[in-house]
């Protein structure tokens, strides 16, 4: 398993696995357009040269967005969510960031236990954040310097 970043030549397998994962899947474009943003960062998980994960986190001054995670269904229960998460929480670090976001559709319990694990806390709810299905997000935080939890503020 090798961990790196997301090229231009990765897209169509990022593409496939989006619209596996997703009712409301990005575009190429889109891929296209974060691979060149300053503040991004997208990474793959290659797997003896096939990609079966990806996920991307902007860091805008001390705060990550994680924007997206996807773990290929055919890959999952191998713990590649939580080794991308990690990957993701260390380049925030790297840049400085003492605070990760991320929203998680309030029904994806798989993704809700996976953030717990990592040390996130649910912070708030977006009510009807998916235009698929109004579905809320939750809102979730995790403090990368320090012990204590988020404030609300």
């Amino acid at each position: 398993m090798l961990i790196r970043r997301m090229t231009e030549n990765d897209l169509d397998d990022v593409m496939d696995i989006e619209k596996e994962c997703f009712t409301l899947p990005w575009s190429r474009a889109s891929y296209e357009g974060e691979l060149s943003n300053k503040f991004s960062t997208y990474l793959v998980i290659d797997i003896d040269g096939e990609i079966a994960a990806y996920g991307g986190v902007w860091t805008v001054f001390e705060e990550g967005r994680i924007t997206n995670v996807a773990v290929a269904p055919r890959f999952r229960g191998q713990h590649l969510g939580e080794a991308l998460m990690l990957a993701l929480e260390e380049e925030v670090r790297r840049r400085k960031g003492t605070l990760l976001l991320l929203e998680v559709r309030a029904s994806n319990a798989a993704a809700i236990s996976l953030y717990n694990k990592l040390g996130f806390i649910q912070t708030g709810v977006r009510a009807k954040y998916y235009i698929d299905n109004n579905e809320d997000a939750l809102s979730m935080t995790k403090l990368l310097v320090g012990s204590g939890k988020p404030h609300l503020f």
